[in-house]
């Protein structure tokens, strides 16, 4: 359609309805190239932030074991409190590190929060009843320590018994790992493998990379993080045991013919689909 302004001056012509719809249609598929890559760019800055979250988590720790002396962090210790009327009561190395300053507290944007931990997000140990103690100090939080290593009933210590040197092979032995479980340690036994927290996973990280069976974050002891899939953490070589597992288990004790490197070829049939690839 034509139309003619006003005193003689030049003809404009209106778009066409074919023309008109294909801008849309271009405009459209410009969105539909660029939603997804955007989606990726916003999954990798996540990934990255969890990262770094769990490298500043590592460090924290780091510092820790080297002002005590070597000795390990105490996954969960009791302490006094005369508000619980004789009932015994404890906090998490979690809690401890923020009530001394190693790791800030935060809020959702803290470093103990993974920024793509899936709903209903990150958990936390306070109020639970361990053994007929209660936890009157935790935070929630996406990172626990490596319950193979540490992990102890009533423990009236801050830190371990054990020595950082007790792990003979401190680049291949997890320390942190990624968790959507309450609790502030972390185990990889068949009990845990298996059992459910939501989300169609288990207790461990789950939800990075693009692909069903994802990555969880994962530091270690020598101080360095990766991604790695739950699978890869017990095979070809266990990375949660040290090559032995150090945590003695009236429930579930490691036979003495695993007490060397050793791998874990049943887990397959004992995770969950999240962790499947």
């Amino acid at each position: 359609m034509r139309t003619q302004q006003d005193c003689g001056g030049p003809i404009a012509r209106a778009f066409s309805l074919v023309e008109l719809l294909v801008a849309l249609a271009i405009i459209a598929l410009l969105i539909g190239i660029l939603l997804p890559a955007l989606a990726r760019v916003r999954g990798s800055a996540r990934d990255t932030r969890c990262l770094s979250n769990i490298r500043q988590v590592m460090g924290a720790v780091g510092s820790d074991i080297a002002t005590n002396g070597g000795l390990l962090p105490e996954n969960r210790f009791l302490v006094d409190d005369p508000e619980s009327a004789g009932r015994g009561v404890y906090v998490t190395w979690r809690h401890r590190y923020v009530e001394e300053g190693l790791l800030p507290r935060g809020g959702e944007d803290s470093v103990w929060v993974c920024p793509a931990h899936p709903e209903p997000g990150p958990r936390t140990e306070l109020g639970f009843v361990e053994d007929g103690a209660t936890c009157i100090g935790d935070l929630p939080a996406s990172y626990a320590v490596n319950g193979h290593i540490l992990w102890r009933f009533k423990k009236q210590r801050k830190v371990a018994v054990r020595s950082d040197t007790a792990v003979q092979r401190p680049s291949h032995t997890v320390l942190i790992a990624e968790t959507a479980s309450i609790f502030s340690d972390i185990r990889a036994s068949d009990l845990w493998i298996a059992k459910d927290y939501g989300n169609g996973g288990g207790a461990h990280g789950f939800w990075h990379g693009p692909r069903r069976g994802g990555d969880g974050a994962y530091a270690f002891l020598d101080g360095h993080a990766a991604f790695i899939q739950l699978l890869d953490t017990g095979n070809p070589d266990c990375r949660w045991h040290n090559g032995e597992d150090l945590t003695i288990s009236s429930i579930q004790p490691q036979p003495e013919s695993q007490k060397t490197q050793h791998d874990h070829p049943d887990w397959k049939y004992l995770v969950q689909p999240a962790y499947l690839p």
